[in-house]
């Protein structure tokens, strides 16, 4: 994960290094997990308990980053309620068999990164593991299901960085 951090989070990445498209976003499951399993950056060939269909995949996908550019160039909504919503349904969609819950917290970042705007540095060490900010987290993602993004929006305004880069490298590397 160190190195995709790295890649799109050390500096304000470009359009090309992040092109937000399905091809890309395949690309960056495998930049972060390809060193710890083989089938990283592919997608998902069975139906599991959470997540949409496998043949609805790529289509939710596609819609989401639709949603996106929808959003950004034409809706009333700040980059920060953009970025909850992506990594709502970004991990919703649940494209492979491990791991979405931290490329879409990456995948939401980039955004943020991509369009100047801060990025929510996510207490890695509690979200991934059983505490009180990862039932937090997970109730957040639950009411956000059911369409009610506020404790999700809330939890990354908590977690804005706003003190610049150093958090960046310090919280996240």
């Amino acid at each position: 994960m160190r190195k995709a951090v790295l890649v799109y989070l050390a500096a304000k990445p470009t359009r090309r290094q992040a092109p937000f498209s399905l091809p890309w976003m395949y690309k960056l499951h495998r930049q972060i997990f390809g060193e710890v399993w083989r089938w990283a950056g592919k997608r998902r060939c069975s139906e599991l308990n959470l997540g949409v269909p496998v043949h609805q995949i790529d289509i939710e996908l596609q819609t989401m980053l639709d949603n996106l550019a929808y959003w950004h160039e034409n809706a009333d909504m700040n980059l920060l309620e953009q970025s909850a919503r992506l990594h709502h349904r970004a991990v919703s969609i649940h494209p492979f068999l491990n791991g979405n819950g931290r490329w879409s917290r990456l995948l939401s970042n980039i955004w943020l990164r991509l369009n100047g705007h801060p990025i929510t540095v996510w207490p890695e060490e509690h979200v991934g593991s059983t505490s009180v900010i990862r039932d937090t987290y997970l109730s957040a993602i639950r009411a956000a299901d059911f369409g009610d993004f506020t404790a999700l929006l809330a939890l990354h305004r908590r977690y804005t960085s706003t003190s610049g880069d150093s958090r960046i490298n310090n919280a996240i590397l």
